[in-house]
């Protein structure tokens, strides 16, 4: 049997390479390789261990022992699944590991992609409180005739869907997401119906390759360490290194990691937005270096923020995911946040960071990085009681508040000086109050926030159109249309359109936008165009817009802004 004591003993020294415990590490490997875990918890804890051996390997001979130690796991964790004793199946329920299950409420098109792709793998678990809300929507969504139906389930979602999928050959979860859709409205408010009774819903990915177990980015050669982790990095010298072009990949293979990225989140209970309503198409894969890739995602035109964007992104560590987040770039700036899977923490974190920053630095034009104070304790208790806020400190990031900045470098110091120190909770959530801000390009001044923007939009549409939004909004789009001939708007695709309707009522409170030179409103009509298709040309078009971008700033100015939290863009990372 394998016992909790030599895993723990192995994962102390997982990350260890070179010396005595180096020669530790593989002897433990070897006495650890074909034993049978003594119970589930010793059967997880040595699953990602393996997972971390996986991604950071000293030899391609352990990688491959390593593979397969892993396949051997998953089939331990399916005997556990078909007849192990309830307490430990429980114990390996919402593992996301292989044949382990999740319950969680997900969003209608993570549902819809899971009957898509992987049928069979998700049913309905039960309904939340507030369940009873969807049995008159499910009347909308059945002929009329069929009102006996709604009227005998007397408020019960379950007893709706019992009445409804007789003679039905699929499961209880895609007849539902099917009358969902069928109800009389667009897919958006279709999914925010949905999302407001969601039902729990187990998943069950057994050997899928959307588990934890294997889930796996692109192939490409595998990187082995033979020299200990690298633990300090020169973040503005990793920023300023040349990104590498994006490796050309098949459609399959896209859409290979659209669906790596939403099972990796949704066996563990998570989501983020352009993952989940991620365009293959518009999904790119940068090869970074010591067996580091980044995987960045962004969402189908219909779901795009009418400003910045969400831009998300998974890292992988020879193709084995260790890490997600996102960012919102606008005009230089981008709120940024990183989520470190646990087995993967103690790995090369700091430098995992510091390539996240040079793809959207470099991609994105940024020239100055936020973290929102969730990403280190707000409303995060785990993030507060794993220090965070140091983590995101030794990177560079500073808090904005200048008092909140002393207090960061005195607990710096008192660090360095007294061995053991840990900043007490009190001091960590005190940090909380205050963003932290990176600057890549020193002097340049912050542009708005796509928040103020906003703000904006509806006082100028309080004062001006007297709370009309609907003629408002065919004001500004008519004003761009006149902008931006002769390229007619007339003739662009329904993406396009539906982006300069977006766009419109910003961009039209722009004073003397019809007087811009014509080569400025070619590029801003190629900036519309680029927001309803490619938004890595949005960026690319943006990027030292100087005219937009003081257009904008005016437009920001007109309102008292100063210091209002209802604008802020939560650079949260998880649903």
């Amino acid at each position: 049997m394998l016992d909790a004591a030599t895993v723990a003993a192995l994962r102390k020294v997982a990350n260890r390479f070179t010396g005595p415990e180096g020669a530790r590490k593989r002897e433990l490997f070897a006495a650890a390789s074909g034993r049978t875990p003594g119970d589930a918890e010793v059967l997880l804890a040595w699953h990602d261990v393996l997972l971390f051996l996986l991604a950071y390997p000293e030899s391609p001979a352990m990688h491959a022992a390593a593979g397969r130690e892993l396949v051997r796991v998953a089939a331990q964790a399916r005997a556990i699944d078909a007849a192990g004793r309830a307490r430990e199946r429980g114990r390996l329920r919402g593992s996301g590991i292989a044949w382990s299950a999740t319950t969680v409420a997900f969003s209608l098109p993570i549902v819809e992609w899971l009957l898509e792709r992987y049928p069979g793998c998700a049913e309905v678990d039960s309904f939340p409180e507030r369940g009873d809300l969807l049995v008159p929507w499910l009347a909308l969504a059945l002929p009329s005739a069929e009102f006996a139906l709604v009227e005998s389930a007397d408020g019960e979602p379950d007893a709706a869907i019992d009445a409804g999928i007789e003679g039905w050959r699929g499961s209880r979860l895609a007849w539902l997401a099917g009358r969902i859709r069928r109800l009389p409205c667009d897919a958006s408010l279709a999914a925010a119906l949905y999302d407001s009774v969601a039902p729990f819903v187990v998943l069950a990915p057994r050997d899928a390759p959307i588990s934890r177990t294997f889930a796996r980015g692109a192939p490409g050669a595998v990187h082995c360490h033979r020299e200990p982790l690298v633990r300090e990095v020169d973040v503005a010298e990793t920023i300023a290194e040349a990104l590498p072009a994006r490796r050309r990949l098949p459609a399959r293979e896209r859409l290979h990691l659209v669906d790596t990225a939403r099972g990796v989140l949704a066996v563990q209970g998570r989501e983020t937005d352009p993952i989940t309503y991620a365009d293959p198409a518009a999904t790119c894969w940068h090869e970074l270096g010591r067996g580091l890739a980044i995987a960045l995602y962004s969402a189908r035109p219909e779901w795009r923020p009418p400003l910045d964007s969400h831009i998300g992104y998974m890292l992988f560590k020879n193709a084995v995911p260790i890490a997600y987040g996102g960012g919102w770039p606008f005009l230089g700036t981008c709120r940024i946040g990183i989520n470190v899977f646990p087995p993967f923490r103690g790995g090369e974190s700091m430098l995992a960071m510091a390539s996240v920053l040079r793809a959207y630095a470099q991609l994105f034009a940024v020239e100055r990085f936020i973290v929102e104070p969730y990403q280190f304790g707000a409303g995060n208790r785990e993030g507060l009681e794993s220090g965070a806020f140091w983590f995101y400190h030794r990177i560079g990031f500073q808090p904005v508040d200048p008092r909140l900045r002393a207090l960061a470098a005195g607990e710096s110091e008192r660090m360095r000086g007294a061995a053991g120190y840990r900043s007490p909770l009190a001091t960590l959530r005190r940090f909380t109050r205050s963003d932290l801000e990176l600057t890549v390009a020193p002097g340049t001044a912050r542009a708005c926030d796509p928040g103020e923007l906003s703000r904006a939009t509806t006082a100028w549409i309080g004062t001006r159109f007297r709370g009309e939004r609907e003629r408002a909004v065919a004001f500004a789009i008519e004003r761009l249309r006149r902008v931006l001939a002769p390229d007619d708007p007339g003739r662009w695709s329904e993406a396009e359109r539906r982006a300069l309707a977006a766009l419109a009522p910003v961009l039209a409170q722009i004073d003397g936008i019809e007087h811009w030179p014509a080569r400025d409103r070619h590029r801003l009509a190629a900036m519309v165009r680029a927001k309803g298709g490619d938004e890595f040309r949005y960026f690319a078009l943006m990027a030292g817009f100087a005219r937009l971008r003081s257009g904008l700033d005016r437009v920001a100015a007109r309102t008292d802004l100063a210091d209002d939290p209802r604008g802020r863009r939560s650079a949260a990372v998880q649903r």
